[in-house]
């Protein structure tokens, strides 16, 4: 059996808002699957709830700067 370790971070990313992506949580005909960062940014907080970042990977893999803060390591699974 493989050893697993589960780790946890909160990251502080700077990133060109037209490379993020977002979901919609629920379907809803009245908005897109799916928007850019530069229109999500246009919506009213209400409206950037229906919303989720799902490409939180290539965010990170393309911040042009970042900082892990918390970091912690659980290795009892």
């Amino acid at each position: 059996m493989k050893r697993q370790a589960r780790i946890n971070f909160d990251v502080d990313l700077t990133v060109d808002i037209n490379l993020l992506r977002f979901e919609l949580k629920k379907p809803d005909l009245d908005y897109p699957d799916t928007i850019d960062g530069k229109y999500y940014f246009t919506l009213s907080n209400k409206e950037k709830k229906l919303y989720r970042l799902f490409n939180h990977a290539f965010a990170l893999q393309h911040s042009s700067q970042s900082k892990i803060l918390n970091f912690s390591i659980d290795e009892s699974l």
